[in-house]
């Protein structure tokens, strides 16, 4: 048995982040991984201009850069055949900061966040540990977790433990999700990259194709579509990725593939009885527009700032519950609408091919979307013309 003041489930982007805002705030803090790290996983690997400056907040990004990552400085749009092709870069943030994102090999950024927490003297991470339940007071407060190795007590229990959170589902807070889903396939191709600056995405058949380079040598290939059409590609994805993206056809695939999916998932609160969730395990829509590490690591840093006021007596436990609620919300509701938009765009090839044709001629639109996405303003930036252009017109 052991007490700690928060216990995190999970030590992905958004649990390290929680942490390092909870411990550095004076508490104790116990992290629970099921991994060892490092440990790969299927990831789109790209991190947003918001999610660099939320690194930069925590005095983490001179060690990302220190690593070689590529910075990525917009999007480009394009279908099968390669035409049209429309690129926006990332606008400038409105409170300054870094206009670029990065490309991050997932492996690479979870030792940085790892080593981080090691480095935390009121941190304690327990590798290869798997939460399997919840445990609650007499009052039905969650008190704490339990593990093969004994039951974890604390005063916060946070749930940062992925896209199927055992937790949540332990909770009861898990909402069934209904039709035939979005899932992911992912690799990683070598070949020079140096000249690339930017996330590629390429419309095709019932999916989508991204690039995304993640060193100098290192070109991440993802792909997502339905159940039906993810089968058929995870039959030969050398093949489909090839076929796919010419600049693989001399490129060597290193290492296996990566599957995830299926996305969509919902919960039925982010907060209540003493648990919080973050990241994945809170809900998600689909990765098409590349915010999900980016708004993790933003809610990670929100959701510490929270929890340390409630275990520091500031705030009681409801009214942290209500404004990490509130902030979850708030933060999540433009780029989800965009994720909707890029959905439409995707299940429609004829629209989506004749709106990159527009934002060929008028990036502005597309630009004022990517603003959008990383929560720089609202979908008031974009004026009626702006619209039409989006919409093909």
């Amino acid at each position: 048995m052991s007490q700690a003041g928060a216990v995190v489930i999970g030590a992905g982007p958004s649990g390290a982040a929680t942490a390092l805002v909870l411990s550095r705030a004076g508490h104790h803090v116990t992290v629970l991984d099921r991994a060892h790290f490092p440990r790969d996983k299927a990831c789109g690997e790209g991190l947003m201009p918001s999610g660099v400056a939320v690194l930069r907040r925590l005095g983490l990004l001179d060690a990302v850069l220190a690593t070689g990552t590529p910075r990525i400085r917009g999007v480009s749009y394009t279908h099968g055949d390669g035409t049209p092709t429309a690129y926006a870069p990332f606008p400038m943030p409105i409170d300054g900061g870094e206009g670029w994102g990065l490309g991050v090999r997932r492996t690479v950024f979870d030792t940085i966040l790892i080593e981080a927490l090691r480095r935390e003297p009121r941190l304690t991470l327990r590798e290869g540990v798997r939460a399997s339940g919840v445990l609650r007071g007499a009052s039905g407060r969650i008190t704490g977790v339990s593990t093969e190795e004994g039951p974890v007590w604390a005063k916060a229990v946070i749930a940062a433990d992925g896209l199927h959170s055992p937790m949540r589902a332990a909770a009861g807070w898990a909402v069934a999700t209904s039709g035939e889903g979005r899932y992911g396939m992912a690799g990683h191709w070598k070949l020079d990259v140096r000249a690339l600056d930017r996330i590629a995405v390429s419309f095709g058949d019932r999916e989508e194709w991204y690039q995304c380079p993640v060193g100098s040598d290192l070109l991440l290939v993802s792909t997502l579509a339905g159940r039906a059409r993810i089968g058929v590609t995870a039959r030969n994805y050398q093949a489909a990725a090839r076929a796919a993206v010419p600049a693989l056809r001399g490129a060597e695939l290193v290492g296996g593939t990566l599957a995830a999916g299926q996305f969509r998932q919902r919960a039925r609160t982010v907060a209540a009885d003493g648990m919080f969730l973050v990241g994945d395990a809170a809900g998600y829509g689909d990765p098409t527009t590349g915010e999900g590490i980016g708004i993790g690591l933003l809610l990670g840093q929100r959701l510490g700032g929270h929890v340390a006021a409630l275990l520091s007596g500031e705030v009681d436990r409801k009214s942290a519950e209500v404004r990490y609620r509130r902030d979850h919300a708030e933060i999540w509701r433009n780029p989800s609408r965009v994720t909707a938009l890029a959905l439409m765009m995707a299940r429609h090839p004829r629209l989506s091919r004749r709106a990159v044709a527009r934002a060929v001629d008028r990036p502005h639109a597309l630009g004022a979307l990517l603003g959008i996405n990383c929560g720089y303003w609202g979908f008031g930036k974009l004026t009626p013309r702006d619209w039409l252009s989006l919409c093909g017109f």
